[in-house]
């Protein structure tokens, strides 16, 4: 009985963070965190950037409304990176994490996700670029911390883009 219940509460869960996935897709994943190294530093509450000083984007801010996302409550994000080098085509992998359950692990065009998102298309050039998102979050949403992890590249080079963490509790 507890292995269907978790069978089922695990599908959900799945449902739930492809529903959201589109406010993750500007967010970039994996490697493991030197803090030694790159720039690591809070962009605000929720978001972390972890991404080295060569990456492709210099993240300026992320900034989310409300602060503090809530069941059944839109979430505005709006944020300002500058591109150091044109960009074709890039991926970005997304890493969703309930506790130690991973929810999601998948890898986006970023560029389809520009385009289908926020009306923007690649190439992206050298320059500033800002993003703004509006999410509907579903009141279905189980209690306990989300952590996110979101890395992204350059698909002809495999040049790193930038990297961040994010840590929500609901």
């Amino acid at each position: 009985m507890h292995g269907c219940a978790a069978a089922a509460i695990g599908e959900r869960f799945r449902m739930l963070v492809q529903e959201v996935g589109g406010v993750f897709t500007s967010l970039e994943v994996q490697a493991p965190i030197r803090e030694s190294e790159g720039k690591n530093h809070t962009l605000n509450n929720i978001i972390r950037d972890v991404s080295e000083e060569d990456d492709l984007l210099d993240i300026k801010y992320a900034d989310i409304d409300p602060e503090q996302p809530k069941r059944s409550t839109p979430v505005h994000i709006n944020a300002l990176a500058y591109v150091k080098d044109r960009i074709d085509s890039a991926t970005a992998n997304i890493k969703v994490k309930w506790g130690f359950i991973t929810l999601l692990n998948r890898n986006y065009d970023l560029c389809k996700e520009l385009e289908t998102n926020l009306n923007k298309t690649c190439p992206v050039e050298e320059g500033p670029i800002e993003l703004s998102i509006d999410v509907d979050v579903p009141g279905f949403v189980p209690p306990g911390w989300f952590h996110l992890e979101a890395t992204a590249w350059r698909d002809s080079d495999e040049k790193q883009l930038g990297r961040i963490l994010a840590d929500v509790h609901f």
